[in-house]
């Protein structure tokens, strides 16, 4: 697959599923690249690899190259079903390894299901995670992203509780340690932007998108901030979820 050139601005988004995608995904890191590209931005997403999860198979991490339109760069490290509590000791090498000049995170949704992280070890993990980041490079610009409302948390008042108190720990951390909040968990909405109640549709791509390049652009000047109105954009095609033997 054809990939632009490098740009002179390393960009490393560090993720979990909502962020890596899966089949048939155009992804929020397509929207961003092409936002900030548009705006004259030369920007070099970095990381360990380039391709979406295969979702049409039971196991997980296995490769896909099936993106909607592979026309951007597509590094990054993002992988399904990464939480904090495992990235934060291995984060150090990674930001040694591709020298980012900003790291864009968008993790935690996977702690809170999976690992049941409560509130108070989020924070010091989160901490955890900034201190070794910025071991690698002390002057690594990091922006970290709210965990979004999943149709979980619309099903259980006590999940939903959980993701509010841990995005205000986010809030504080980031106040702490001098990280820029990106606010992704104020647009998205389970219900219209994602395609399975938790993973973004192409409408959920574009809000996850401009929450990240909108603080881009307010605080260090980079691009411009998402239009608005957002477009409505085209459905991913329903066979790129299938079943592989289906």
């Amino acid at each position: 697959m054809r990939k632009p050139p490098e740009g002179d601005i390393p960009i490393m988004i560090v993720g979990d599923s909502l962020s890596h995608g899966s089949s048939g995904d155009w992804t929020w890191r397509y929207r961003f690249w092409k936002h900030l590209t548009h705006h004259g931005v030369s920007v070099d997403l970095v990381g360990p690899k380039n391709t979406l999860d295969n979702i049409r198979t039971a196991e997980v991490g296995d490769d896909d190259e099936t993106y909607a339109d592979p026309d951007f760069d597509r590094d990054h490290d993002a992988q399904w079903g990464r939480p904090y509590v495992t990235e934060k000791d291995v984060i150090e090498e990674k930001v040694a390894e591709y020298t980012p000049d900003y790291l864009l995170v968008l993790l935690g949704i996977n702690d809170l299901f999976w690992y049941d992280v409560e509130p108070p070890q989020f924070a010091d993990n989160l901490r955890e995670f900034v201190t070794n980041a910025r071991r690698a490079a002390p002057d690594l610009r990091i922006l970290v992203g709210t965990v979004m409302e999943t149709r979980k948390a619309l099903d259980e008042p006590d999940f939903a509780a959980k993701v509010d108190a841990v995005n205000d720990r986010i809030r504080a951390v980031a106040a702490e340690e001098s990280l820029v909040v990106a606010d992704t968990a104020r647009e998205f909405r389970a219900a219209e932007h994602s395609w399975d109640g938790t993973h973004p549709n192409p409408d959920g791509e574009v809000r996850i998108a401009a929450a990240f390049a909108d603080r881009l652009a307010d605080v260090y000047g980079l691009g411009a901030r998402y239009p608005r109105p957002y477009p409505v954009l085209d459905a991913i095609a329903p066979e790129a979820k299938s079943p592989a033997d289906g």
